[in-house]
């Protein structure tokens, strides 16, 4: 998504109408376009009212983030409005300010200087280091050092923004719509930092993390371990609900406890996992127990693609070395693969996806 900021024809590929894709088109299919408000052990609630009662269920909701890197809108035609609202601002900007270091931040501020590299551009982050998580601290020197040096973002590590003026959406006190439908930016801003130092910044966008959905899971737990964990809903190798009461309702993706380092081909693979349980559930004789696929456990992988021309990538306690790592980089940055991977453009066929590509 941040190259889609920084480049509005790249990023409106991002956006698969539901109508492009043939085989959803099949009468045993129904797409419901809506937001859901409570999940229930039989039953899904809309925000319009309507109930979706199930028999099974796959919970796939991701993790929220404030817009624009999290997505408002519910056409591509908005999509693609807000994406030219966005890349507006970026390009009447002289100075940019990124606030937050992780992964998000980073990649941000690496495509804004590349794309436009006579903009001053900073990235500020709360910690001496920048990208938060199971990493090493050489990584983490190799990121600085490609920012700073190879591609000329300014970096102010160590320091939280304190106060900013004006503030984004994002800061109020009190936020009643979800994340997506709150805007993270401000123009011709001033950042107050925790050393003292002020910044000024033309656009302004906070990258700090993200935010569950944990308050539209009304699943109540039947033993002492709440169904929301720390790092999402605990999930089984099956990925099935870790719960003797819901054995009909699996989980997958970000919005799952089953990574820390949250991953598109492991959450597709999750997806699949899922899918074929479901399948053998509901095909296997009555009183049978069928036999249960289970995903496996990857080590923690971080691949970073600061602008087209530099990346780097840790797997496992394993930094790569850049030409091991360059062939799992395109230009597209993963898109083709994840079309093909998500049969966008064919009926889809009875393997994984990680028969396409490597299960990282």
């Amino acid at each position: 998504m941040t190259r889609g900021i920084t480049e509005p024809s790249f990023g409106s590929s991002l956006w698969v109408p539901y109508s492009t894709v043939d085989w959803l088109q099949h009468p045993q299919v129904t797409i419901k376009q809506g937001t859901v408000a409570d999940i229930q052990p039989t039953l899904v609630q809309l925000t319009n009212g309507e109930q979706l009662q199930f028999d099974y269920l796959v919970v796939a909701l991701g993790i929220s983030r404030f817009a624009p890197i999290g997505i408002r809108s519910s056409t591509k035609l908005e999509f693609v409005a807000e994406l030219a609202e966005s890349y507006a601002q970026l390009g009447s900007a002289k100075s940019v300010v990124v606030v937050g270091g992780g992964a998000v931040g980073i990649e941000l501020a690496a495509d804004i200087k590349c794309d436009f590299p006579h903009k001053s551009v900073t990235l500020v982050h709360s910690r001496a280091l920048p990208l938060p998580g199971p990493f090493k601290d050489e990584l983490r020197h190799n990121v600085v050092d490609i920012l700073q040096n190879s591609i000329g973002v300014e970096l102010v590590l160590g320091q939280r923004v304190i106060a900013q003026e004006p503030a984004s959406a994002d800061m109020a006190d009190t936020l009643t719509d979800m994340p997506e439908h709150v805007l993270s930016t401000a123009t011709d801003a001033t950042l107050t930092l925790s050393g003292g130092q002020t910044l000024h910044g033309d656009w302004v966008v906070r990258c700090l993390g993200t935010r569950d959905k944990k308050s539209i899971i009304n699943l109540p737990s039947s033993t002492q371990e709440p169904i929301f964990g720390a790092n999402g809903i605990r999930v089984k190798d099956t990925m099935q609900i870790d719960d003797v009461a819901y054995p009909h309702i699996y989980a997958c993706g970000d919005i799952c406890s089953r990574d820390t380092v949250k991953l598109a081909g492991v959450a597709m693979y999750g997806a699949y996992i899922a899918a074929i349980n479901i399948a053998r559930t509901i095909s296997s004789v009555s009183n049978d127990s069928p036999t249960l696929e289970e995903s496996p456990l990857y080590p923690s992988k971080i691949l970073l693609l600061m602008s087209k021309d530099h990346f780097i990538m840790q797997l496992g306690d394993e930094i790569w070395e850049k030409e091991k790592t360059r062939q799992y980089v395109s230009e597209d940055m993963g898109l083709q693969l994840s079309i093909d991977g998500l049969s966008l453009n064919k009926v889809p066929a009875a393997y994984s996806p990680f028969d396409l590509a490597p299960a990282f």
